[in-house]
C-alpha cells in the first residue's frame, strides 16, 4: 500500500499530539493501562520503549540482526514548533531518514512533509550519531521533476567510491516511482528522475557500512510493497532492470507491508562467521493482528535463490510502544529506510508515527555458532 494512501487512513488530526510528544509529553495513564491490559491478556508484546530491547536474543535465529534498543534521547529530529519561511518545508512532519557514515561523519537525508502533504528531502550531519545539525540550504532534494510534483519521499542513502546515491519515492499526484539522485558531498544533488516506474521502496543490497555490493557481477535492489515485490539489477547503480518477482512468503494477514533495507556480508553474532545471505528488513502490519499499524521485522534470502524467501522472523524487531510512535500523523507506526554498522553496533534510524526521527541500536549478540549462508 503506498505511503501516501497509508497516511490518509488516520488523517492529520494527530499532528498536535505528535508535536507535543516531541517536546517531551509522556504517555497518558489511560494509554499505559490499556497497553498493560493487552500485554497481560497476551494480545500485545510487553512494553519495551526507553532502553529496553525488543526482539530478544532468545527469539532471534542465527542470521537475524538485533535485539534493538531505543535511544533514550529520542526523538532525534522533530518538526519546528513554529515554522518559519526556511523551515515550513518540514512542518508538520520530519521523518523517515536514510543515513550513511563516511569518514566519521553521519550523513542523513530525511523527509519533511509540509502542510498539504507535499514532501521534500533535507540533509543533516552528526559526529556522534545522536545530535544532528540540519544543512543551512535545506531542502536539498526538491520537487523539481514531472514525476515529483507532489513529493519526494522516504530517501535511502548509500556511498560508494566517492559518490553518494539516494533512492526515494517520486510522487506526481497519481503514481509513485523509484527516483534517484547522485552527489559528491551529500548536499548538492543531481536528480536523475525515475529509474523504476510505478513502484517504491528501493532496498539496494549493501554491506554493513552502506556500500552497495556486487553479487554475480551486478548490484541488486529489492523493491516494492504489498501485491508487487521484485528484484532488480544494475552494473552502474543508475540503470536498473527488473529480474523477477520476489516471494516474501507472507500470508494475506501480513498486509500491508513494504520492503525497507537489504544487508549482506554482516555478522549477527560477535564472533560468528560473516553472513553472506541477504537480510531484508520489512515494515508493515506483518504479525501484528491489530496490535500496531506498522512494525519492523526481517526476512532472509540466500545468494543461490534470490527470489524466494529462505527464512523469516515470526516476531518484530521494533514495534510501536514509545509515545512518539503511538501518536503522530500515522499512529502506531515505525518505518525504516537504512541501517548502518559503526563503532561495533547497528544504528537503525527510523520514522516514528510518520512525524519524527528516532534511533534504535543493536550490538552483535554474544556467541559465535551462527551458520553462514
Amino acid at each position: 500500500m503506498p505511503l501516501f494512501i497509508r497516511r490518509r487512513l488516520y488523517g492529520a488530526g494527530t499532528v498536535v499530539a505528535a508535536l507535543a510528544l516531541a517536546g517531551g509529553m509522556a504517555a497518558t495513564a489511560a494509554h499505559a493501562q490499556a497497553q498493560a491490559s493487552r500485554a497481560a491478556a497476551g494480545t500485545a508484546p510487553a512494553a519495551a520503549h526507553g532502553g529496553q530491547a525488543q526482539g530478544g536474543s532468545s527469539a532471534l535465529p542465527s542470521w537475524a540482526i538485533g535485539p534493538f534498543r531505543r535511544y533514550q534521547g529520542n526523538p532525534l529530529l522533530t518538526p519546528p514548533i513554529v515554522p518559519t519561511a526556511s523551515t515550513s518545508w518540514e512542518w508538520p512532519e520530519a521523518f523517515n531518514p536514510g543515513v550513511v557514515v563516511v569518514n566519521g561523519v553521519f550523513h542523513m537525508l530525511y523527509r519533511g512533509a509540509a502542510s498539504g502533504n507535499y514532501s521534500s528531502i533535507g540533509a543533516a550531519t552528526s559526529t556522534d550519531g545522536h545530535h544532528f545539525t540540519p544543512a543551512p540550504g535545506n531542502p536539498v532534494i526538491t520537487r523539481e521533476l514531472p514525476s515529483e510534483t507532489h513529493g519526494v519521499e522516504d530517501p535511502r542513502l548509500y556511498y560508494l567510491d566517492g559518490r553518494y546515491y539516494a533512492f526515494f519515492t517520486g510522487y506526481n499526484g497519481t503514481t509513485t516511482d523509484i527516483n534517484e539522485a547522485v552527489s559528491k558531498n551529500a548536499l548538492d544533488w543531481t536528480q536523475l528522475g525515475p529509474v523504476i516506474g510505478n513502484t517504491k521502496n528501493a532496498a539496494v543490497v549493501a554491506d554493513p557500512e552502506g556500500r552497495p555490493v556486487l553479487i554475480g557481477g551486478h548490484y541488486l535492489m529489492y523493491y516494492g510493497q504489498t501485491g508487487g515485490t521484485y528484484l532488480a539489477q544494475s552494473t552502474d547503480l543508475v540503470h536498473w532492470t527488473t529480474v523477477g518477482a520476489v516471494n516474501p512468503g507472507f500470508p494475506a494477514s501480513y498486509s500491508p507491508y513494504e520492503f525497507c533495507v537489504a544487508v549482506t556480508n554482516y555478522r549477527a553474532t560477535a564472533h560468528g562467521p560473516v553472513q553472506h545471505g541477504i537480510d531484508l528488513f520489512v515494515a508493515g502490519e506483518l504479525m501484528g493482528r491489530g496490535r500496531w499499524y506498522y512494525a519492523i521485522s526481517e526476512i532472509r534470502f540466500t545468494r543461490d535463490n534470490l527470489l524466494n524467501v529462505a527464512a523469516q522472523l515470526k516476531v518484530p524487531v521494533l514495534y510501536p510502544q514509545a509515545p512518539y510512535e503511538i501518536y503522530g500523523f500515522t499512529p502506531h507506526t515505525v518505518f525504516m529506510n537504512d541501517i548502518v554498522f559503526y563503532r561495533n553496533q547497528w544504528w537503525m534510524y527510523y520514522g516514528a508515527g510518520d512525524s519524527v526521527v528516532a534511533l534504535a541500536t543493536a550490538r552483535p549478540r554474544p556467541g559465535g555458532r551462527a551458520t553462514a549462508g
